[in-house]
């Protein structure tokens, strides 16, 4: 099996975060601001216009489902980052397993949020509906199954939010033990400080900050961290590579 050496690793899951991260992002703006229209007219009968705006839902689905699963790579990537980058510590350095678990939890939770969304929000949505004569109840159960699922997604978010801090702080200190510039450490302490207060603000739903803050963190802040390690990665060497090194020039 051909080796992958830790900088091509590195580069390729930060750049997939970056990339992901940043597309995800624009669509969640787009749909969390209405950057392409309100969604109905007004309608009277509140039935009818949760009709309209189903229709309007499955319209936009593609869009919406393009940008949960872009998040769902990034986290994925995210989490990926977590041994990789725990691999810049010693074998028996604790911060090894500090920064993998959080980086592994941070990233599932996140994916977990995003698959939920997707695999509820097209059948909730759906314009097919019973031919049993209780349209009102069903459109109503449809909507707390929209609202409870909505509540969770939230939560699974602001709990990747809140357990990726302890590892940003990790992997900014042994990043910058392992070649990393000063102030990529320096912004990955203001991320790990910006991350909890974003989950609490997403948790009381504090529109519009919730989203400017999230947006600020996740569509900007940590895809120029990502940028930033894919850039220098060659650069950053683990200390089992330095080992070899001075092992094959012996």
């Amino acid at each position: 099996m051909t080796r992958v050496e830790w900088p091509t690793l590195a580069r390729i899951l930060a750049w997939i975060l970056a990339v992901s991260f940043v597309i995800g992002a624009i669509v969640f703006a787009v749909f969390a601001f209405e950057l392409l229209g309100h969604s109905q007219e007004f309608q009277p009968d509140f039935i009818e216009g949760i009709l309209d705006q189903f229709e309007v839902d499955q319209a936009r689905w593609p869009l919406d489902f393009a940008g949960a699963a872009m998040l769902v790579i990034g986290f994925l990537a995210l989490a990926g980052l977590g041994p990789v980058m725990g691999r810049l510590t010693n074998a028996g350095d604790a911060r090894r397993g500090l920064l993998t678990a959080s980086f592994l939890g941070a990233g599932g939770l996140g994916a977990a949020s995003q698959l939920l969304y997707i695999g509820v929000k097209p059948v909730a949505t759906s314009t097919q509906y019973c031919d049993c004569g209780l349209l009102a109840e069903e459109i109503m159960a449809r909507l707390m199954i929209l609202n409870v699922a909505g509540s969770v997604e939230v939560s699974l978010i602001s709990g990747a939010l809140i357990t990726i801090v302890v590892g940003l702080v990790v992997a900014g200190t042994v990043g910058r033990e392992a070649g990393m510039p000063a102030a990529w450490l320096g912004l990955s302490l203001a991320i790990a400080a910006l991350a909890p207060v974003a989950a609490i603000l997403a948790l009381l739903y504090l529109y519009p900050f919730d989203v400017l803050l999230f947006l600020l963190v996740a569509g900007l802040l940590v895809p120029i961290w990502a940028v930033w390690l894919a850039v220098r990665a060659r650069d950053v060497w683990p200390p089992e590579a330095d080992d070899e090194v001075e092992f094959a020039q012996s």
